[in-house]
């Protein structure tokens, strides 16, 4: 990365969901991952947006407002949402849901043409459901990659508009996330250790290389997967 900015982070943390229009309880423990976050971004040299208790209408207000924003100067984009959730959506705290197509498409090529061609990180702490995720025994596969080529003649170069994303999920589709009251989210905890732990070779790849996958697995408690890449 050597743009003269690192980028900007987004973090969005709904902890009081009181005046909400369903019955959702309050985070309990979601402070300590809000803080965590902005710790470890803000070492990591970007600047750290944070809003707290934020309804759909914000959330919305927020992200369009950074959709908007001249990002040329800037390396890349991080928003972190940390809510309750629904399969393909968060919730506000008045209990109203914002689909994650919302957020995302924002910041695609055509809405946000200073982030093309630059990585476009959302990581989701919230359930996608409410069923719990049982643990299975597997057996390790290795292989060697294929090499893939192409025939085409040579052309004008396009990227696709939604290329260059990293959607980062804590649980998988239809299954619920964990949250520790004291001492904040599994998920969230374990990517503020990794990133300060292994920055160096995480960006290299970012950068030289595009590409990024990963698996965490807590306590029998379910797979994480840095899912719905589309870094070129």
């Amino acid at each position: 990365m050597n743009s003269s900015k690192r980028g900007i982070c987004l973090i969005i943390n709904n902890d009081n969901f009181y005046k909400s229009k369903v019955p959702l309880k309050n985070r309990k423990g979601t402070m300590v991952d809000g803080e965590c976050l902005q710790k470890v971004f803000e070492w990591l040299g970007f600047e750290v947006q944070t809003h707290n208790d934020c309804d759909k209408r914000k959330i919305l207000s927020l992200v369009y407002e950074l959709s908007r924003t001249d990002h040329r100067q800037m390396d890349c984009f991080v928003c972190c949402v940390l809510s309750h959730g629904l399969e393909g959506a968060v919730c506000g705290v008045d209990g109203e849901k914002v689909m994650l197509k919302e957020l995302t498409d924002l910041f695609d090529g055509s809405n946000c043409p200073s982030l093309a061609g630059k990585p476009k990180l959302f990581f989701i702490q919230a359930c996608q459901g409410l069923v719990r995720q049982r643990a299975v025994p597997i057996e390790e596969d290795s292989g060697t990659p294929s090499g893939i080529c192409s025939d085409a003649v040579r052309a004008t170069v396009y990227i696709p508009t939604q290329a260059d994303y990293l959607l980062g999920m804590s649980t998988v589709p239809l299954c619920i996330s964990f949250r520790d009251k004291t001492e904040g989210t599994w998920f969230i905890q374990s990517l503020c250790q990794n990133l300060v732990q292994m920055v160096p070779r995480l960006v290299n790849h970012i950068i030289c290389h595009m590409y990024v996958t990963g698996f965490i697995l807590f306590k029998n408690c379910g797979l994480v997967p840095y899912s719905a890449q589309r870094l070129l």
